[in-house]
This record gives C-alpha cells, structure tokens and sequence, in this order.
C-alpha cells in the first residue's frame, strides 16, 4: 500500500507503436493524472526523466506517488522490455519503511 493510502488499478495495453493506458484510483490526483495520460510511447519508457509520463506527473502528483513508476513498468512490459513471466513470479514491488 502506498504511503497515501489510496489506491491505483493501471492497465496497460500495447496498440501499434504506442501502449495505451487505463488507470482507475480513488485519488483525484491521480484521476486528474490519467485524464491527461491515455498512452505512451516507447521513447517515454527509456529514460526516467524527460519523458511524458514524468512531465504530466509534475502537474498532478507529488513526488512519492508510485503511479509514474508502477505506469513505466506497465508499459514496459507491454514494450517486451521486462519479462511478463519474470514479473509474474515476482508477483508485487514493495516499499517497506523500516527504523
């Protein structure tokens, strides 16, 4: 769970040459974020900076928002660039706090 407490479902798809996105969250932010982010391209999953999903995030998320990150790892896979078996097995990333 992230450290807001909301929730995110992404779905991603590739069509073409571009993966196109739907992402569901009870975050209006994040709502705000997926209106203006409906698909990516594979130039914006290569690099973590200047790329459109980073550029939209900076109008509507804060910086510890995991949405950005869990969207290019999505987009990714669809792109081939991570194995879909591998990520399976994996199952979920976490961030655990500790002191």
């Amino acid at each position: 769970m992230p450290i807001c407490g909301y929730k995110a479902i992404i779905r991603a798809e590739k069509v073409g040459g571009s993966v196109k996105l739907e992402i569901e969250s009870d975050c209006e932010h994040v709502k705000q974020f997926a209106d203006a982010l409906s698909e990516v391209g594979m130039r914006d999953v290569m690099h973590i900076s200047n790329n459109k999903i980073m550029e939209v995030a900076g109008n509507y998320l804060t910086p510890s928002c995991l949405i950005p990150c869990a969207i290019m790892n999505a987009a990714r896979l669809e792109f081939g660039l991570i194995s879909k078996s591998l990520a399976m097995k994996k199952g979920d990333l976490r961030i655990v706090f500790e002191e």
